[in-house]
């Protein structure tokens, strides 16, 4: 596991914003750590960079620990805070030449970046004159100096108008498939993540609820998912599929089809797949998204 957390608590003054929090996150994955504003998110996400330290409980980053071991921690990992602060009258070059020099890095490593997250046109432009969604941008850049092999984003798409949001989440999706790298996103907007998302942490009150991948999740929940299933003849299997009593939903997609279940009926759907594998030309399966809303819900439900 990449970060492991373990019985979590962390207090300011009477205030208890961390009771217990616990999890685990594999390499590789795309997690959204998810609860509403005041869960405990981003004082967990300040423990896991090594800004606070923890009251209680066992944090490991990369198998350190952040508090004891800051230095290695954080050269490992690429974060974006709630509410970056900029100096505003330099410009976008500036300000990256010089945050990739404290890492040890040169322009190379700027204009890598730039290319990264779309900023290559506005590196000349100072950060005062950049809009809300190119400033994240700009955020995901400083964020990505380094190549770090975990990126801690905390509420990357708060305060953004509906379509820099959908921007900022095509952009996280882009990173995942070009880099590789693993990804800790902290939101209270759940909606959105589901497409982005292979794993999720749910947080309320300061005590995780759960957490697991998000095809598990939705099996225990019962929660609708969306599955792609690649496939040569994919409108005659979509019309199979929409016969089965147990599919909630079929829609044709470039390679194939996404097909909406109930959780719980995951294995009914594979085993289903598989007898129709040679007639249809099936060639794979994935799980596109799910309904991260009613599933928060749902844990909250089962949990309180």
């Amino acid at each position: 596991m990449i970060i492991e957390v373990k019985g979590l608590r962390k207090r300011f003054g009477k205030f208890e914003a961390l009771k217990d929090v616990t999890f685990s996150l594999p390499r590789g994955s795309t997690a959204g750590f998810l609860g509403p504003n005041g869960s405990g998110k981003t004082t967990t996400i300040k423990v896991l960079v090594g800004l606070l330290r923890r009251d209680a409980g066992e944090v490991r980053v990369l198998g350190m620990d952040p508090w004891e071991q800051e230095v290695e921690v954080r050269s490992s990992l690429g974060v974006l805070h709630e509410v970056p602060i900029y100096p505003i009258k330099v410009t976008v070059k500036t300000l990256l030449k010089y945050l990739a020099k404290l890492r040890g890095y040169g322009m190379e490593e700027v204009e890598r970046v730039a290319k990264l997250t779309g900023i290559t046109g506005y590196l000349d432009k100072r950060v005062e004159a950049l809009s809300r969604g190119y400033l994240q941008r700009l955020g995901l850049a400083q964020a990505l100096l380094g190549d770090p092999e975990v990126l801690l984003l905390d509420e990357p798409t708060a305060n953004l108008d509906p379509l820099a949001r959908l921007e900022i989440l095509k952009l996280i999706k882009l990173l995942k498939r070009e880099l590789g790298v693993t990804i800790l996103i902290s939101s209270h907007i759940l909606p959105e993540l589901k497409e982005v998302c292979d794993y999720a942490i749910f947080i309320g009150g300061g005590v995780t609820l759960d957490w697991g991948p998000l095809d598990e999740l939705a099996k225990r929940y019962g929660v609708i998912s969306s599955y792609e299933v690649r496939a040569r003849r994919s409108r005659e299997l979509a019309r199979h599929l929409i016969s089965l009593d147990y599919v909630r939903g079929v829609e044709l997609a470039r390679e194939g089809v996404i097909v909406k279940v109930d959780g719980r009926m995951r294995e009914e759907l594979i085993n289903e797949l598989e007898k129709l594998r040679q007639a249809y030309g099936i060639t794979g399966l994935n799980h596109h998204g799910s309904e991260l809303g009613d599933m928060y819900e749902r844990v909250l439900k089962a949990k309180v």
